[in-house]
């Protein structure tokens, strides 16, 4: 006779097989999904890329900081945008851009973590100095994404100094293979003066490289969104200024009421005081005729005498 409690365990094993498949099933997913997460980590992909990587000295920090926040902020003017560039379609905004603040005095390389930076950034921006002529590492940032992104731009902005003694040296050759200077190739970086052209149009000329575009055609929609918030801001203020106007009116004429009402009730209040001065002027007259009407009566009725009968 077949047992009752053998069926019971066969029962709750196979029930527990079942339930156990997906979920071990769905374990072994996620941790195959970790797992390709964990490599792509670490192999670089899957990482988010940058609009530009800045290179830059830190006596040069302030005005590093400045056109970093200009960058981000700036809103590419929307007939530009979807549009062909030279590198693709032109982006609503350039962001995130890289910028590193840590001094590097105490290091040999520049390390993972920037080479990483360099070799996801679609372009460089070197902003030159003679501190940053000077700076090995500003040097070593421009030999390294020259040679990881051999097509990639490169834009230098003079922010202080002349071309002779502003530039890094990386910035007037080519870069080997070994990441070496190429002296028979000499190049002539093109980078907009500071002193010369103000902070508006040297950030506009950096933007119209990074979109690909001219600086003719972005100065041009810059100006025409110029107007246009111009525009629009005028007509706010003269809806604005209408307003307070009528407002203004309103409250002259509100005011003049309000003085008109005033004027009516002291009126009203001095024809009271006056009606109230006259009704007890009267109520007194009556009461000197009544004592009067006394008086007369007991000096009749002292002398005995009443008044004589008519004839």
């Amino acid at each position: 006779m077949a047992n009752p409690l053998d069926k019971l365990i066969s029962g709750s094993m196979d029930t527990a097989a079942a339930i156990g498949k997906p979920v071990l099933s769905g374990g072994v997913d996620i941790a195959d999904r970790a797992g390709r997460r964990l490599g792509e980590l670490i192999s670089g992909a899957g990482e988010r890329r940058f609009a530009a990587f800045i290179s830059y000295s830190h006596a040069d920090m302030d005005f590093a900081r400045w056109l970093h926040r200009s960058i981000e902020n700036y809103r590419v003017p929307r007939a530009l945008i979807g549009t062909q560039g030279e590198r693709g379609p032109i982006p609503a905004r350039l962001r995130p851009l890289f910028r590193d603040e840590d001094e590097l005095a105490g290091a040999a390389e520049l390390g993972p973590r920037l080479e990483g930076a360099l070799s996801r950034s679609d372009a460089l921006i070197v902003i030159c100095s003679p501190a940053s002529a000077q700076s090995i590492w500003v040097d070593k940032e421009i030999r390294t994404f020259k040679r990881i992104n051999t097509q990639a731009p490169v834009f230098a902005v003079i922010a202080a100094g002349t071309p002779e003694d502003c530039f890094p040296p990386s910035l007037l050759f080519a870069i080997d293979d070994a990441g070496e200077l190429d002296r028979t190739r000499p190049v002539e970086p093109l980078a907009p003066d500071l002193e010369k052209f103000g902070r508006k149009t040297v950030k506009l000329k950096l933007i119209a490289g990074l979109i690909g575009t001219s600086y003719g055609a972005l100065y041009r929609r810059d100006r025409v969104r110029a107007r246009r918030w111009a525009a629009g801001l005028g007509a706010a203020a003269l809806i604005l200024i209408l307003l307070l106007s009528g407002l203004s009116i309103a409250a002259v004429g509100y005011a003049r009421m309000a003085v008109q009402q005033r004027n009516e009730a002291q009126a009203a209040r001095r024809l009271a005081e006056e009606n109230a001065d006259k009704a007890e002027r009267r109520a007194w007259l009556a009461q000197v005729a009544a004592q009067e009407v006394r008086r007369q009566a007991l000096l009749l009725d002292s002398k005995g005498g009443t008044c004589p009968p008519p004839d």
